[in-house]
């Protein structure tokens, strides 16, 4: 019967076991050895594959990580819900018709901080700085226009957000984070002209101010002056009735381009009427609105007559210096039908058990 017999081949190049019968790494027996009965070649195959294993884990950990990194554009509400996971965030929503000034108002905002200091804070940078750029770009020398220009927001791009990030000058350690909404006036448009728009403004009911724009061009022209008033009244009321405002809202009915109201030749007559328009506004919503207030300013005057963010000052310093408004609450009516009612109406409540 035939016997059969281990191969005494080794696959360390350097041992002559075969020959010797004595395991070059001293292994006792030589049977021990990992490498003893294989060939040359197959170790050479074994130590390949190690290579090529080793190889691959190294190149996969050259690799590079690759992390997105904000765009620098105006913010959609998706990104606005990143930021604010991050840091709490102060929401002004600037709401008027189409070129009443609502672009143009964010941007003089912008264009004075670069010279430093305005209103007690400092500018302490921008999430959305690509997109202040890109908005301030047609009001600056570099565009090569002879009159100054605002990049109007388009009814396709949404409702989309700018952020300001500011230290007051006497603790630059503190940090205000506003973010200043930006919509196309069309789509306040739509939703004074129709209710069921309004709920689809969601910038409205997180918003610790609500800029409502009139537009000082149209109010200086005796034919559309009527209409321009009157689009802010109804613009209030279906944001009241449409339940986007309630009575811990702050509106601040802001007059633009005041510059041009200065050079209108029935200037008195205009006054006048602005005064009975605010007082209506106030008889008519004041009691609805946890905060009504009238303000001007003139955020670009071409003519140079005011200065740079005319009026802008002051309207930062209320959005930085915003405090929650109280609730009102009324007490509640209950009729008083039985004798029992009565008494307990007449009862001093403390003599109560």
């Amino acid at each position: 019967m035939a016997e059969t017999v281990q191969s005494r081949n080794c696959g360390n190049p350097e041992c002559d076991v075969s020959n010797t019968g004595v395991c070059v790494e001293g292994n006792t027996p030589a049977e021990s050895c990992p490498f003893f009965g294989q060939t040359t070649d197959d170790t050479l195959q074994e130590f390949e594959n190690d290579e090529l294993t080793e190889s691959s884990v190294v190149q996969q950990s050259l690799e590079p990580i690759r992390h997105s990194l904000p765009s620098g554009d105006a913010l959609t509400p998706t990104e606005v819900d990143q930021f604010l996971r991050w840091k709490p965030a102060r929401f002004v929503t600037i709401v008027g018709d189409f070129n009443s000034g609502k672009t143009t108002l964010i941007c003089a905002l912008y264009d004075r901080f670069l010279r430093g200091s305005f209103a007690g804070h400092l500018f302490g940078g921008s999430r959305t700085l690509f997109g202040l750029e890109k908005k301030s770009h047609h009001s600056r020398i570099e565009s090569g226009r002879a009159v100054p220009d605002t990049l109007r927001t388009s009814l396709s791009d949404g409702l989309k957000f700018f952020h300001f990030s500011l230290a007051p000058c006497d603790d630059l350690q503190s940090r205000i984070e506003l973010m200043l909404s930006d919509r196309a006036g069309e789509q306040y448009l739509k939703a004074r002209n129709n209710s069921d728009v309004v709920s689809e403004l969601i910038e409205l009911k997180n918003a610790q101010y609500v800029v409502l724009l009139m537009d000082g061009a149209r109010i200086t022209d005796p034919i559309q002056r009527a209409g321009a008033m009157q689009s802010v009244r109804q613009t209030l009321r279906a944001f009241l009735d449409g339940g986007a405002l309630s009575e811990a809202s702050r509106v601040q009915v802001v007059i633009t381009k005041i510059d041009l109201i200065e050079n209108t030749s029935d200037k008195q007559t205009l006054d006048a009427q602005l005064d009975q328009f605010r007082a209506r506004l106030e008889k008519d919503f004041a009691g609805r609105l946890g905060e009504l207030s009238f303000w001007e300013v003139a955020a670009r005057d071409p003519e140079g007559n005011y200065s740079a963010a005319y009026g802008v000052e002051h309207l930062l310093a209320s959005w930085c210096a915003f405090t929650a408004v109280g609730m009102k609450r009324s007490p509640l009516q209950i009729a008083l039908n039985t004798e029992f009612d009565r008494l307990l109406l007449r009862t001093p409540m403390g003599d109560l058990p």
